[in-house]
């Protein structure tokens, strides 16, 4: 069954010729552009990818910042669109083969073949790095190598699409590119420029070695190796290795990112310097096996016309093999070497062509076919004739002034060529890549190269090259400009901090004010404070803290007092006074006790609480305690006497909160005096509760 995509148009645009290549997430096909009239390359994504309409957003969003990436060793991404379910990507089509069938035809690679090929790739890359875009799958793969010899890195942006598909299975990707995954692509799903260093310095491993540093039975188990290895030198797998590319290899992978070359830019500056310590040259890259031109031996025909022969004087030599007029070379008898004639004339291009036609009748001694004297001419022949002899020198006449005038074109044309190239090529030079090296050193590469130097470096901050290095030049690197055109370096000054300054304990607008100095965010959060420490309104931490180094841009959170949260209180009646001070303290509160009088809770045990229990009181609040002194005792009065006046006796003892029970005694009918106190119940001096009752018998 044929592939459906081949034969369709996608979006009305794109005419699907024939594919080329099909790997788990996606195919390749050769197309033409209806449009513009070009032949493109379109990569069609897996239906498991395209059927999640999150991935076309994402895959989209790609395409479009690898578009943005312009670079001669980059493959050009024209277009992105979706025909149906089939999301696709229209890409510059690169007639060639990648660098996995290079190795699989070479094996191992020479340093010299090695670097001149690395070289292109990191260029691509520190021109994605430039651009703020990590390509996130460096690999074999993805580096085609075109029948014209050039190097070019395909697939920017799209690991990024695939890698944050949820939905899809990822084992093909996982299959195809772990082996040049970095240690933070593994263990954390993060990836900057210092992760594709670390994959190109384990593709220029392969390329010295012939095999990748690490294999295992799955995937999980290369990872693992990536993860918890140091990548070994390629000295330790193949011989022959210099130690500056075994040093290169093992700085570009090293398992801390921070530890690696900081992009592709100054990988490409130290691969530079390698290059012209080892004095490796550049070496073109091989062509395909079946690319490699005729076979040497082969045997080649010329057909040569016998009447046109004539027509010049001459005549087609005898062949043992074939009729005259044919001249066919064998094993046995080779070819004579042979040239073109004045104008490129087929007729010329054989043996016998590269003598003269006639001789020289004006030197003496030769007559007849050149290279034979007279004494060696045959006997009885005659000369030819004069008419003949004019005719062959108005031919050669005529041949040297048509080699007179092409040799003018052709200098002409050099010329014009020379001067053209002078004026759109020549004259200018190409500003090389100094990104990450020091300013010094930087400034003595640009000299070197013929340019001059600005005489002010402008400073700025950056975050990815250090203090003294340089961070980009003007015009930029790899930009065409006139020789002696002066360069300006731009030199990083670090990392920008900003000190988080202590507003602790202030009040909130004070804080406020500190903090607008510095180009942060503050955002503000009211918290109680559980300590007590800080009244209302009043900073009680900052996030970052105090002392902090903080990037431009970057939020602080600060964290001001409502004051001490509130607290239920808790239920201490009938506790004592310990327990109860212990209970109410380690809630937060402070006691203050007071006593009063019970009937009914023990002397020195809470009798109540104010507020009371279980209500919400703010955090180290005053509670004010009061313990039982037990029930009021009062003493009857001993200046009560038997004889007193009942009422006066009444209105004392009620005055001390006793009740008064009157009882009167029997006395004789005759008796009519005054009624008198006559005892009490219980008696005078005795210490009685308040509120109890007193007998009071009267008589």
């Amino acid at each position: 069954m044929g592939d459906p995509i081949v034969g369709r148009v996608l979006e009305g645009r794109y005419r699907v010729v024939q594919r080329i290549a099909r790997g788990g997430m996606s195919t390749v096909y050769s197309a033409v552009d209806q449009r513009l009239d070009r032949e493109v390359a379109v990569k069609v994504m897996s239906a498991s990818l395209s059927s999640d309409p999150a991935f076309a957003d994402r895959f989209a969003r790609e395409a479009r910042v690898a578009a943005r990436l312009s670079h001669v060793n980059a493959v050009s991404v024209y277009d992105q669109g979706t025909d149906g379910r089939d999301v696709f990507l229209v890409m510059e089509l690169v007639r060639g083969r990648t660098l996995r069938d290079l190795i699989r035809e070479r094996g191992v690679l020479s340093p010299a073949l090695a670097v001149s090929i690395m070289e292109p790739v990191l260029g691509a890359l520190a021109a994605a790095h430039r651009a703020g875009l990590v390509h996130r799958d460096v690999k074999p793969e993805n580096i085609l190598l075109s029948d014209d010899g050039g190097v070019k890195v395909a697939d920017f942006g799209l690991a990024r699409a695939i890698e944050a598909d949820a939905t899809s299975t990822r084992t093909g990707l996982m299959m195809g590119t772990v082996a040049y995954c970095p240690p933070e692509q593994i263990a954390r799903g993060q990836a900057d420029a210092r992760s594709d260093v670390y994959a190109a310095g384990i593709v220029l491993f392969e390329l010295l070695t012939g095999v990748a540093p690490y294999v295992g039975d799955s995937a999980m188990a290369v990872a693992y190796q990536h993860v918890n290895s140091d990548v070994p030198p390629p000295s330790s797998r193949q011989r022959g290795v210099p130690r500056l590319l075994d040093e290169l290899v093992q700085r570009s992978t090293r398992r801390e990112p921070s530890a690696r070359p900081l992009d592709a830019g100054a990988m490409l500056a130290e691969l530079h310097d390698v290059r012209v310590d080892l004095g490796l040259p550049v070496q073109a890259v091989p062509p395909p096996p079946d690319a490699a031109g005729g076979d040497p031996d082969r045997t080649q025909v010329i057909n040569l016309d016998p009447a046109a022969l004539a027509a010049v004087g001459l005549t087609a030599p005898p062949s043992p093999t074939g009729p005259p007029g044919r001249r066919v070379a064998s094993p046995d008898r080779p070819t004579a070497p042979t040239r073109p004639g004045p104008l490129g004339d087929p007729l010329q291009r054989t043996a016998i062509s590269e003598r003269p036609l006639l001789g020289d009748p004006s030197r003496p001694g030769r007559a007849g076919r050149p290279g034979r004297s007279a004494k060696s001419a045959k006997p009885g022949k005659p000369p030819p004739p004069a008419a003949q002899v004019a005719n062959a020198q108005r031919r050669r006449r005529a041949r040297r002034r048509t080699i007179l005038v092409v040799l003018l074109i052709v200098l002409l044309g050099i010329g014009a060529g020379t001067g053209a190239w002078w004026f759109i090529v020549g004259r200018y030079n190409q500003v090389p890549s100094v990104s990450g090296m020091a300013a010094s050193a930087a400034s003595t590469q640009l000299k070197a190269d013929g340019f001059k130097l600005a005489a002010t470096s402008p400073r700025e901050f950056s975050e990815t090259v250090a203090d003294g290095q340089v961070i980009k030049t003007n015009p930029g690197a790899h930009d065409r400009v006139l020789k002696g055109k002066t360069i300006q370096l731009v030199v990083s000054k670090g990392k920008e901090r900003f000190t988080i300054p202590d507003v602790i304990g202030q009040p909130s607008a004070q804080a406020r004010a500190a903090l607008a100095a510095l180009p942060i965010t503050p955002v503000t959060v009211l918290d109680f404070d559980p300590t007590g420490k800080y009244p209302l309104d009043r900073v009680i931490s900052t996030n970052p803290a105090a002392g902090a180094l903080v990037k431009r841009g970057s939020t602080l959170t600060e964290h001001i007092s409502k004051g001490p949260p509130p607290v239920a209180v808790p239920n201490v009646i009938n506790q004592p006074r310990a327990t109860a001070n212990q209970t109410l303290s380690q809630a937060g509160f402070t006691p203050v006790f007071a006593d009063a009088f019970s009937d009914t809770v023990t002397v020195g045990d809470v009798i109540s609480t104010n507020p009371p229990a279980a209500s919400a009181l703010t955090k180290f609040s005053k509670i004010n305690v009061t313990l039982s002194k037990g029930p009021e005792m009062v003493t009857i009065p001993t200046d009560i006497k038997k004889g007193d006046n009942p009422d006066d006796a009444k209105a004392e003892l009620e005055a001390l909160g006793l009740q008064v029970d009157p009882k009167q005694k029997d006395r004789s009918i005759f008796d009519f005096s005054a009624y008198k106190v006559d005892s009490m119940v219980p008696a005078q001096g005795t210490s009685v509760k308040v509120g109890s009752t007193v007998i009071l018998y009267v008589k």
